[in-house]
């Protein structure tokens, strides 16, 4: 009898995936806060234009870093 190894899925988040939903919404937040004038990324000078931009960009790359191919 030959055993065949399966994988587990696990329905639990992994703190990678929690970690990338926090930035993803941080980028929301910063990006309609921003429209009604409040700064929320003052610490990062000029190039707190571009941190909603930044923080989503992050988000996806860790949301999608344990999907698979195929």
């Amino acid at each position: 009898m030959n055993k065949v190894k399966t994988r587990k899925q696990e329905s639990i988040f992994s703190t990678l995936q929690i970690l990338g939903s926090l930035f993803l919404i941080f980028a929301v937040a910063d990006f309609a806060l921003s429209w009604m004038g409040i700064n929320l990324t003052s610490f990062m000078g000029s190039a707190s234009r571009f941190s909603p931009i930044i923080f989503g960009v992050i988000g996806s790359v860790l949301l999608n870093l344990n999907k698979e191919d195929g």
